[in-house]
């Protein structure tokens, strides 16, 4: 992995804070290695390892940090084969950088990440302000971070081609601790992307009234197996809107069981943009002590979407039509649901804490031409080293 100029200068930094802040902070040095295996239905496997350390500067919440995580991708989704594409395997690497001092009841906060992958590189930068209202039973959280990407297309050189992409996220939460046992927190973020958000790699299908006649009179529905049987011969790359506008709004309710012992949470969200998406997000879940060593919990996650308003399961033009200014082919636009189950267990060996956690996601696509489903398996292994 070769870093670019500001990250090596950020890793300095990191490095010359580092003893300092072994020589004075009140905490220990953290060391943690996790490995995220998922695969599913569509012939898609990622293998992400990842490495993190950090360190407290302060008993107020201030630290350093630095990661690397690498994703392995292997895939030959219907995205990929619908593209007369067999399979691509990609590599792509990322370095965070974080750094937080408490003055007082404040602790800011800077950050910066930066990945890289054959046809797609990012840089970003955040900011963050963490205060307490009154007594620390009230907290107050802003952040704000920017990314500059700059999209390439494989095997060319960015002079060759070349768009930019960036993204703004303001994020502001409030928590309150409502007593004893229990715990509210409401979160708002806004989300602003302008630039190019299409994919180099995909082109749309188009189709005409006596396309879909002929499909209606063979008794089929047009899919991934049949598709360019009826589909025009001229064949647009993907082309969407150059600004999205975001809006989530979540509350998280945490409540402490004796009995168990362990606690209870609630997470529900809603999110729209300018794109017409509207997408809801509910998940309960459970957290038990089964010793003082080891923990286990699982949650239970359910997520539904409408389409965007330019989404259409098949793009049918008139002839004479001109091709419509936007068009998709990307799933993630369309109308779905999914519906998440998940566990994980943690136990604790003196310095040493290691976990394991599994999930399954089964994903309903009522609108999209090349899929009907999708399930997925994601497995984590990981552990914590203190020093």
């Amino acid at each position: 992995m070769q870093l670019r100029t500001p990250t090596l200068l950020l890793v300095t930094a990191l490095a010359l804070l580092a003893p300092r802040a072994h020589a004075e902070g009140e905490g220990d040095w953290r060391v943690s290695s996790d490995t995220l295996v998922y695969t599913d239905s569509d012939n898609v496997l990622v293998v992400t390892p990842q490495v993190a350390v950090a360190h407290p500067l302060d008993a107020g919440g201030g630290a350093a940090s630095a990661r690397v995580v690498v994703d392995v991708v292997s895939a030959a989704s219907v995205d990929v084969v619908s593209q007369a594409t067999k399979r691509f395997s990609e590599v792509r690497t990322e370095v965070d950088l974080g750094v937080s001092k408490a003055f007082g009841k404040l602790v800011p906060a800077l950050s910066y990440r930066h990945s890289e992958e054959a046809d797609y590189v990012s840089n970003g930068f955040g900011a963050g302000l963490l205060r307490q209202l009154g007594s620390s039973d009230t907290t107050l959280s802003v952040n704000y971070d920017i990314a500059f990407d700059a999209v390439g297309y494989t095997g060319t050189a960015y002079s060759a081609f070349a768009e930019s992409l960036r993204t703004q996220n303001l994020n502001a939460s409030l928590t309150q601790v409502l007593g004893p046992r229990t715990l509210l927190r409401g979160i708002y973020t806004l989300t602003h992307q302008a630039g190019y958000m299409a994919k180099p790699y995909r082109f749309v299908p188009l189709f005409d009234s006596a396309g879909i006649d002929a499909a209606k009179a063979a008794g089929v529905s047009i899919d991934l197996s049949n598709f360019d049987q009826y589909r025009l011969s001229e064949r647009p790359a993907e082309r969407v809107p150059d600004i999205r506008v975001g809006h989530a709004f979540g509350v998280r309710g945490l409540r402490y069981l004796e009995s168990l012992p362990g606690s209870l949470h609630l997470d529900a969200q809603l999110f729209l943009d300018s794109w017409g998406i509207v997408a809801a997000t509910l998940e309960p879940g459970l957290s038990w002590k089964l010793s003082e060593r080891s923990l286990l919990s699982g949650y239970l996650r359910y997520y539904q979407q409408n389409g965007a308003i330019f989404w259409r399961r098949q793009y049918v033009v008139r002839a004479g039509d001109l091709v419509p200014r936007w068009r998709t082919g990307d799933r993630d636009l369309s109308p779905y649901y999914t519906v998440t189950g998940g566990a994980r267990f943690e136990t604790r060996r003196g310095p040493l804490t290691g976990y394991v956690d599994a999930s399954v996601m089964d994903t309903v696509y009522s609108d999209y031409m090349f899929l009907t489903s999708r399930l997925a398996l994601v497995s984590q292994l990981g552990m914590r080293l203190e020093l």
